[in-house]
């Protein structure tokens, strides 16, 4: 079964810093692949309650060097490679998550038996997964968002950019997940409920689901934010729940 596993729905830091909501990413299995997209706070922790296991992880991506999205990068990696004594799997990251300020501590890349610096207009083989990363976000450092595909298997997740009109054409999948940190427009670097919106009439997926929620979003209730946004746009928006398992469906729609 192909299946997304959310790790935590919270996002921005004030949010994170009480836990109101668990932080440690999604965890992705796919094609027989097992991916942990960033792993933020608790990451491990979460992984653990839901009985799933680390050491058989085959890659970690982060969509960027963002605590909230790899602040147990670390921690996985060890696990990953079972304290360093397996040397295995794929650590996929942009290239200022290795460089002067690195997240991934030094002497753990000799652990993993592969890593790889993200680039616009990338693609990058994962077992039997394709991941690729089309266009850069709008967001301070290096940031981009993915599409994962496998036989029969597509789906893009979207990370924490403002928004842009190429997001839509770049982003086309039956499953788009969104971080929406915020309820309304604002000039910070995250995307907001109606960017979301202008995303889902522009994509079109079969489901949308919101995740990473900011404070304003968290007392909006999401559930109730999801529900006025699949009435507006005729399509089904789902809130992540902390733990929600969903069965990807097969994809039907083309490549870009």
């Amino acid at each position: 079964m192909n299946q997304v596993i959310f790790l935590g729905t919270g996002g921005a830091r004030v949010l994170v810093f009480k836990q109101l909501l668990a932080s440690g990413g999604l965890w992705i299995e796919q094609a027989d692949t097992h991916i942990s997209l960033d792993p933020g706070p608790g990451a491990l922790v979460q992984a653990a309650k839901r009985k799933l296991d680390p050491t058989k992880l085959d890659a970690i991506i982060l969509s960027h060097r963002h605590l909230d999205h790899s602040a147990d990068v670390n921690v996985m990696t060890e696990a990953m490679t079972t304290g360093g004594f397996n040397k295995r799997g794929l650590l996929l990251a942009p290239r200022d998550a290795y460089e002067d300020d690195p997240v991934l501590l030094r002497y753990l890349r000799d652990y993993l038996k592969q890593t790889l610096v993200i680039e616009e207009g990338g693609s990058y083989q994962i077992g039997d997964v394709t991941v690729h990363s089309p266009i850069r976000h709008d967001h301070p450092g290096e940031v981009y968002g993915f599409v994962f595909e496998s036989p029969g298997c597509r789906w893009s997740s979207i990370a924490d950019p403002r928004y842009f009109p190429a997001l839509a054409d770049h982003s086309r999948a039956a499953v788009i997940v969104l971080h929406t940190v915020r309820l309304e427009e604002s000039d910070i670097y995250h995307l907001s409920i109606p960017d979301a919106k202008r995303l889902i009439e522009a994509i079109k997926p079969q489901t949308a689901i919101i995740t990473h929620f900011g404070m304003t979003v968290w007392r909006a209730k999401p559930w109730e934010v999801a529900e006025r946004l699949s009435q507006e746009t005729g399509i089904k928006v789902i809130a992540a729940r902390d733990g929600m398992r969903f069965e990807l469906p097969g994809d039907q729609m083309g490549e870009d």
